[in-house]
């Protein structure tokens, strides 16, 4: 008979061969890369921190400390010394226009301009370089970020230029200055204008146009331009997401050719980010559905690791730039001033009956789709659950679908008990609050900027919640017209402090890793790929980010500024800071 002694020493040396073997056949397979001496923030679900990590074929073959990782190091290795770096996920930008911002660089850089004097010294530039009598478009300033909290009067803009017809866009209203009015066949005395109305002042003036867009776009054609220039853009796009730790996206609004100008891209191995598509159409039938289903030939998942089908998409209201974001209570004086509207009971606008809705999702579901609604009003999220319900009483499996509202601005709590027992998830822009909160407390209400992206109510209420910032014009990371600065989205969530360092609704406030988590993999978990990606783990996609500091310990305030040192895309890396 074996002593209990002499049992346990077998046990030992049987567990320290086992160990050994499986290691060994582990090791067997050399990785491509290490990344070894540095805090790799694993996001799973422990939120374990390792110091190193082994790469091969794309995917991670294991997460530990240095000595077990420099055990994957074969001859052929790179071994990347962090020298106490943080590595986190890649980033998984939520909402983003990508294919849009680059045929927008190709027509007009963005400018950020944040008053009015800004806007009549970028007028008074352009002039220099264009030719006389060409129109002047001024780069997107909302009156919610101008310091005047208004447009531009005509005459502001005959200071800044008499040589050109310039105009001014914002909520849905152009100012346009005397060269252009007289262009367009307006005159101070004509109180009309096609598709669209004249909007006097207290003087008889024009003061602005509203709507007309078919009207104004007819006098100033749009330059084209060649398939190559188009990809050539999207790839610099690209480029500068990588620069900032964006290793996927969601194409928020796209088209079929969107999605096939993506695939060949990635076909001719020039994608450095991966893709899940957004299909956005006018829906308005089952019909419409079914017809659009028919014309693509695929729905959501169909794709790969690189570019894959995601929602179909409607647009159920406005929204506060636009002035006409659904709201469970009528504008009132202040904010009716402010978009220059008539009507003192204007509520905003719903562009779908709860019964189109209803229609819609649920031909929807029937046909193996997931949904995605822009809807920004606490009364346009009412309208849009009331419509889930509708299914969901029929089809109590569309839960599974993950269905998605994307802003969902201003979150009412019985909105997100509602929300949670429908499996809706979110995705919404810290980016805005933190440039638009100001301009919400002053025209809203203090109450309503403390609910504006109120990203403690979503995690809180259990309501999956990915941050993003809604890309869609210029290329800097801040001061684009929506700021996709991944680490901006990370203080604002943090700290609840706004451009002008106030704080509204200090209860909105989550944690560090609750927010990286909303960057990772909670918008992993909306695409359906949380088992590839959005935390570092065995056998998923090696994407991920070297940092410049410690995301976790460094003060508050430094999180904005984080710098992105290298950037891996499918195990290679795509952005390099030195």
């Amino acid at each position: 008979m074996i002593k209990s002694t002499e049992y346990l020493a077998v046990l030992t040396v049987a567990a320290i061969v086992c160990t050994q073997t499986t290691l060994v056949a582990q090791v067997e397979q050399s990785a491509d890369t290490v990344l070894v001496s540095g805090r790799i923030l694993t996001m799973d679900a422990d939120d374990r921190i390792k110091t190193a990590i082994a790469i091969r074929g794309g995917r991670i073959l294991a997460v530990g400390s240095d000595d077990e990782i420099r055990q994957f190091a074969g001859a052929n290795t790179e071994v990347v010394e962090l020298g106490g770096r943080m590595v986190i996920p890649g980033i998984i930008a939520a909402h983003c226009h990508a294919v849009g911002v680059a045929k927008n660089v190709l027509q007009q850089p963005h400018v950020e301009l944040l008053s009015i004097s800004a806007v009549q010294d970028w007028i008074r530039e352009r002039a220099k370089s264009v030719p006389a009598g060409t129109w002047i478009r001024v780069p997107r300033a909302d009156i919610t970020r101008l310091k005047e909290r208004r447009h531009p009067t005509p005459a502001e803009l005959d200071a800044a230029c008499t040589t050109h017809p310039v105009i001014f866009t914002a909520a849905r209203k152009s100012a346009i200055n005397s060269m252009g009015l007289e262009t367009i066949g307006v005159k101070r005395k004509k109180a009309s204008v096609p598709g669209g109305e004249v909007i006097f002042d207290s003087e008889g003036r024009v003061r602005l146009i509203a709507g007309a867009n078919a009207h104004l776009k007819s006098f100033m054609p749009q330059v084209s331009h060649t398939p190559e220039q188009i990809r050539a853009a999207l790839q610099n796009v690209h480029r500068h997401y990588n620069s900032v730790g964006i290793t996927s996206i969601f194409e928020r609004a796209g088209s079929i050719a969107d999605f096939l100008l993506y695939r060949e891209l990635h076909s001719a191995g020039n994608l450095t980010v991966r893709m899940t598509q957004t299909f956005r159409s006018g829906f308005r039938t089952a019909r419409d559905v079914t017809s659009y289903t028919e014309k693509l030939g695929m729905r959501t998942g169909d794709g790969d690791d690189w570019v894959c089908v995601g929602p179909l998409k409607i647009t159920v209201d406005g929204g506060i730039h636009w002035g006409n974001t659904y709201l469970r209570e009528s504008y009132g004086e202040k904010r009716i001033r402010f978009y220059v509207h008539r009507d003192p009971d204007y509520r905003g606008d719903l562009n779908y009956s709860v019964r189109q809705m209803t229609e819609v999702f649920r031909e929807g579901h029937r046909l193996g789709w997931q949904w995605c609604c822009h809807v920004t009003g606490d009364a346009g999220v009412d309208a849009v659950l009331d419509s889930l319900s509708a299914v969901h009483r029929d089809e109590p499996d569309i839960v599974a679908r993950r269905f998605s509202l994307t802003h969902a601005y201003f979150p009412a709590l019985d909105s997100i008990a509602r929300a949670k027992k429908l499996g809706v998830c979110v995705d919404t822009q810290p980016s805005l609050y933190f440039k638009d909160s100001a301009a919400i407390a002053e025209v809203y209400g203090a109450d309503w900027a403390a609910r504006f992206i109120g990203l403690g109510d979503w995690v809180r209420g259990g309501v999956p919640t990915a941050i993003a910032g809604d890309h869609m014009m210029g290329l800097d990371p801040d001061h684009a017209m929506n700021a996709y600065n991944p680490f901006l989205m990370l203080q604002v969530a943090v700290t609840r402090r706004n451009r002008e360092g106030r704080v509204y609704g200090q209860q909105q406030r989550i944690s560090r890793l609750a927010a990286l988590r909303c960057l990772t993999a909670s918008p992993a978990y909306l695409s359906f790929t949380e088992d590839t990606k959005g935390t570092l783990e065995k056998g998923k996609l090696a994407d991920l980010a070297i940092l410049d500091l410690d995301f976790l310990n460094c003060p508050e305030d430094e999180i904005g500024g984080i710098k992105v040192l290298r950037c891996m895309v499918d195990g290679r890396f795509v952005f390099d800071r030195e």
